[in-house]
């Protein structure tokens, strides 16, 4: 990985920023709680994210990762507490949550194509229906993007004809295809065969030497460590340690982090 200190403002066609305000962080979660039914997923949770920043959240299955990760754009109703982005609150009353979500690409495990529209036609399907633009810039937006995944030569190609690690590449582009300044990604590979793990991960540590402000949930520890500018590590619902990679990785100070890290290192 080369050093983060090289991060710059990402390309036109890889989610320009939209104005940073000055000494704001791009997301400020605070108090975030979230319960299903008599179940508390969350239990108080405090992050900010500052612009440039990658972040990436291991624990356990069920500790909540996932959950925080779609309160972040209200895919979950979040019980309690607040998430800002980019200065405006997402879970407030009245929030123009459809306009706020812009600023953020998601990508989940599943691939979630449209299966009836070719590659390209996925990427341009929001942007034109949204109206942020119009169907020649969409072509080429999504041009570019495929061209930035390695999948070009795959534009007309309907998804399932392609693999697994095709398809997730896909997918990345068309979030960033809206033209986000940050990106959201949910255990990206895991619903991937091994030997294509790789091909995810190449495109996700370009958007980070880019500068693209990432929160990656992920099971890959290797990635983490090596792109990583911050690892929290949550379980139970809480931040129980974060901090840079070679710290909480290699010399965790939390007796639950050394155990987690011992079984999956």
């Amino acid at each position: 990985m080369d050093d983060k200190t090289t991060k710059g403002a990402t390309t036109p066609a890889g989610a320009p920023a939209t104005g940073d305000k000055a000494g704001q962080p791009k997301i400020r979660i605070t108090g975030l709680r979230k319960s299903f039914g008599d179940n508390e997923v969350l239990s108080g949770i405090d992050l900010d994210v500052e612009p440039g920043e990658v972040v990436c959240v291991i624990g356990p299955s069920g500790s909540g990762k996932s959950t925080m990760l779609r309160c972040i754009n209200r895919l979950e109703e979040p019980t309690s507490g607040d998430i800002v982005i980019d200065g405006e609150s997402i879970c407030a009353p009245g929030a123009d949550v459809d306009r706020i979500r812009r600023h953020l690409g998601m990508v989940f495990q599943q691939f979630n194509l449209f299966p009836h529209y070719s590659v390209r036609e996925n990427l341009t399907y929001a942007p034109v229906q949204l109206k942020l633009m119009g169907q020649a810039e969409a072509d080429k937006v999504a041009m570019d993007l495929l061209a930035r995944v390695g999948m070009a030569d795959k534009a007309d190609a309907m998804p399932r004809s392609l693999s697994g690690g095709q398809q997730q590449r896909v997918a990345i582009a068309r979030a960033l295809a809206m033209q986000p300044d940050i990106m959201l990604f949910d255990e990206p590979t895991s619903a991937l065969d091994p030997e294509m793990v790789h091909e995810v991960l190449d495109v996700m540590r370009e958007l980070a030497d880019d500068g693209m402000t990432m929160v990656i949930v992920t099971h890959e520890m290797g990635f983490a460590h090596d792109v990583a500018d911050r690892v929290i590590f949550i379980d139970g619902g809480v931040i129980v340690e974060q901090g840079d990679p070679e710290q909480v990785m290699h010399h965790p100070r939390n007796e639950r982090t050394k155990s987690f890290l011992s079984k999956v290192l």
